[in-house]
């Protein structure tokens, strides 16, 4: 059998499945935390089965082995003891923990919502959408919990722990003063009137899901599903659209209220997306040395320099801050400037057209990407850095020799609570925006992504 899947995922899965691959087709699936690939399986009895495998073998994505354990089991109770919600997912055939690998059948449909026009069928799949996540909240987890996702706590005590989880992750060299005051924001905020748990998918919206005939065929990407507050799910929805559109907000909002789902709170909303944008900016994975390298560090860097500057403009309004725009420095262009217009032209018009797979062809782009932003960096990063230092020097009253002792400064001030939290607020996003402005070429279309509304401008 020809196959480009490494050998150790094909003996993991004919031994875990009891059948032999018979034919794969490598597909860039699994986002920013795993590969993926479609299969086909035949068992020994002459049963056969297309299937979709998505695997991770040096647990080198943004998940980790608990988000893993939780989408394997909600799969598979959605395909047992849950069938009876009707829940449309991908019907389980097996997990393999030991290497993050998820078999199972493979749905047929289209996950790129953007390619129906504003209309009645886009409308009609997203109505789905909201009634199925209706559904899914409507399930009673008193009377039937998901073996394997862990205890059910009150939705208090879940905020507190994934906070807490988040003050762990931010220490050392992984510390960011944006995490820290982030975290700080939202101790101090909890909402009082949150509601008993339900299942919450964690990552619902466009590109997790896929459609067909004006209908969603199936949710995907379970990873982040868990027991916790339903606008959890409505506020994954803006998150989601930061990089893929859905209907206007409202819209789905009033979808999932006449669907059956639960009152909808905009202020929890507000809440989770923030909570959950805190957790999606982490730099720290590309740079500590210990951590393994991402499946595509092109596109990765992009997703986190997004979400990074989202979680800046979301905290600064939740903390009522003003924030001023940062523009780019007059600088000429690099000396490394041809070398690396060459470089993009060769992986625009020689590499990526003689690329036969769709993993190795994503990987080229996202090299493409790292290159666009070496380039600003090399041009704009000096006449930045010196805007930050004089920044910093202003905001702390105190002269720095280099942009090093000026940033290790305003760390140390935000650890100790020596700035007021709407100046370290301001700085922070000054840094992140820059930072945006650096990988501004290299985002295309998504330099601009931000937050969509949550209700009518009426």
């Amino acid at each position: 059998m020809t196959t480009t899947l490494p050998a150790e995922l094909i003996a993991a899965v004919e031994a875990e499945t009891g059948a032999e691959i018979i034919a794969t087709k490598l597909r860039g699936g699994g986002g920013a935390s795993r590969s993926g690939a479609e299969i086909d399986l035949v068992w020994p009895d002459g049963r056969s089965e297309r299937a979709y495998v998505n695997y991770d073998l040096h647990h080198a994505g943004a998940g980790d082995d608990s988000s893993f354990l939780r989408e394997a089991a909600i799969l598979r109770a959605l395909s047992g003891p849950l069938k009876a919600a009707g829940i449309r997912a991908a019907p389980f055939i097996a997990a393999i923990p030991a290497i993050r690998t998820l078999v199972t059948g493979l749905i047929e449909g289209e996950d790129n919502f953007n390619l129906l026009v504003p209309g009645p069928e886009r409308a009609a799949v997203a109505q789905d959408v909201m009634a199925q996540l209706a559904a899914l909240h409507r399930i009673d987890i008193a009377a039937t919990p998901v073996d394997g996702m862990g205890p059910v706590l009150p939705v208090a005590a879940l905020i507190e722990e994934r906070l807490e989880v988040l003050h762990k992750r931010n220490q050392g060299i992984a510390w960011d003063p944006l995490i820290h005051l982030s975290i700080e924001w939202l101790a101090d905020n909890i909402p009082a009137n949150l509601p008993n748990p339900v299942i919450v998918h964690g990552d619902a919206g466009p590109a997790n899901f896929l459609y067909a005939n004006g209908k969603m065929t199936a949710l995907l990407d379970w990873e982040l599903a868990h027991y916790g507050d339903p606008m959890a799910d409505l506020a994954m929805l803006c998150l989601r659209s930061l990089f893929q559109p859905f209907i206007p907000l409202p819209k789905a909002f009033a979808a999932y209220a006449k669907a059956g789902g639960h009152p909808v709170d905009l202020a929890r909303v507000r809440y989770w997306r923030l909570l959950f944008q805190t957790g999606f900016a982490r730099a720290d994975r590309y740079a500590n040395p210990q951590a393994p390298p991402p499946p595509n560090l092109g596109m990765n860097l992009v997703y986190t320099t997004i979400h990074r500057r989202v979680l800046s403009e979301a905290l600064a309004e939740a903390a009522g801050v003003t924030l001023k725009p940062v523009a780019l420095p007059d600088a000429p262009e690099g000396p490394r400037q041809r070398s690396f217009a060459l470089a993009l032209d060769d992986i625009r018009a020689a590499i990526v057209p003689a690329l036969t797979d769709d993993q190795a062809a994503a990987k080229a782009k996202g090299l493409a990407r790292l290159i666009k932003y070496w380039r600003a960096a090399e041009r704009f990063g000096p006449g930045f850095q010196e805007a930050e230092r004089q920044d910093i020097a202003a905001a702390l009253g105190h002269a720095f020799g280099t942009h090093g002792e000026a940033w290790n400064g305003f760390c140390a001030a935000v650890k100790t609570g020596k700035l007021s939290r709407d100046t370290s607020i301001r700085l922070a996003n000054a840094h992140v925006a820059r930072e945006a402005a650096l990988m501004a070429d290299a985002m295309g279309g998504l330099a601009n992504a931000r937050f969509p509304v949550l209700e009518d401008a009426s």
